[in-house]
């Protein structure tokens, strides 16, 4: 017997709300709806200011917590009206978060979402199942990515076959022969392109990447970024916006010393993303028409024009095996939220390098 679940997805863009209807049963999960729901300028902004500080201001965090809350109770709401749908319909929300920090290789790691459980529960009336990485980092796992867990359920084949999400920050994951799953962060997808469009007045991100079109990529700035010491160290391993923000960005350029146009530099880090991440797949031997892209970054056209001219083979996405490329994150946690329910742990060692089977989410019921 299936049951509905509503899947939550704010990514580090912080765009908008991703909202997935899934029906989930035994043998498979099946999309029903979506819906995407704005967030307002002030609290982009907010979020925005929030990420990029050194230290964290704990009034002004609980007032985004509660205000985040707020906007995923409205997407949830609205999405039962456009399915015509009751609270009582949905067994759980799976509410990944607004990511503020990720911070897993600190001496206290720790990876903080927003976006509070109990009044997103009360608001809805749904059981709510949110904080996904915290039991992995107790295990002494990154806490990130863990989408190639569901990845692995979604898509596994008897060929290979490697997901890519192209989000503020990249991550893949490689699957093959249904017994093998790795997955980690490359490295920034559109995290530091968004935050150069945004300081420069282009908009919240370069559309189609027209503006990086018009700038010439620094060789040797773009050889001094991917030095970057994260570039080449061995998986299990995963990264924030948080690290690859515009004071990484402002501390190469001035190891590099030498004055840079704003588009150039826009074109720079649309390399950046570009080389680091074609590196990796390289690296894991990929093939033509077993690579799937995901995630905010294939409405880039300039990023995915450079990636399929360096792989030399065409870009496929994840719709053509079956789940909505934009929606794919808000999926994943529908579905965690229904194995959460089920009481499932999950073995995440090659992924995470967790030392033992975690829960994925903590379970918040509504007051009665």
């Amino acid at each position: 017997m299936s049951k509905l679940f509503i899947g939550l997805m704010s990514g580090t863009s912080a765009d908008s709300v991703d909202t997935v209807l899934l029906s989930v049963s035994e043998e498979k999960i099946k999309s029903l709806g979506t819906y995407t729901h704005p967030i307002p300028n002030k609290v982009k902004n907010s979020i925005y200011e929030s990420v990029n500080s050194q230290n964290l201001d704990k009034n002004k965090i609980n007032k985004l917590d509660m205000v985040l809350a707020e906007i995923f109770s409205e997407a949830v709401n609205a999405l039962l009206m456009q399915e015509c749908l009751k609270s009582q319909d949905i067994e759980a929300i799976g509410s990944h978060g607004q990511t503020i920090k990720h911070s897993p290789n600190l001496p206290v790691p720790f990876s903080l979402q927003i976006g509070n459980a109990k009044l997103l529960a009360n608001s809805t009336g749904i059981k709510t199942v949110s904080d996904f990485r915290s039991d992995d980092i107790s295990a002494g796992g990154q806490g990130a990515p863990i989408t190639p867990i569901f990845n692995e359920y979604a898509f596994s084949s008897n060929s290979k076959r490697v997901i890519i999400n192209i989000g503020g920050i990249a991550n893949i994951t490689s699957l093959e022969n249904k017994i093998q799953t790795i997955g980690y962060d490359t490295g920034p997808g559109n995290c530091l392109m968004d935050n150069w469009a945004r300081e420069n007045g282009v908009g919240n991100y370069d559309e189609g990447g027209n503006w990086a079109n018009t700038g010439k990529v620094n060789p040797s700035l773009l050889h001094l970024m991917l030095k970057e010491e994260y570039f080449n160290k061995p998986s299990p391993k995963s990264t924030g916006p948080d690290f690859f923000n515009l004071e990484w960005v402002k501390n190469t350029i001035d190891k590099n010393g030498e004055e840079i146009k704003p588009e150039d530099l826009q074109s720079t880090l649309l390399e950046l993303t570009v080389m680091s991440l074609t590196k990796e797949l390289k690296s894991l031997g990929v093939i033509s028409d077993g690579l799937y892209f995901c995630g905010g970054g294939i409405h880039n056209k300039s990023l995915m024009k450079r990636i399929e001219k360096e792989l030399g083979f065409r870009i496929l996405t994840t719709a053509d095996i079956g789940v909505d490329p934009d929606y794919l994150e808000a999926t994943s946690f529908a579905w965690f939220a229904a194995q959460r329910i089920k009481g499932r742990k999950f073995d995440l060692s090659k992924v995470t390098g967790s030392n033992r089977k975690v829960f994925l989410g903590v379970i918040t019921e509504p007051a009665i």
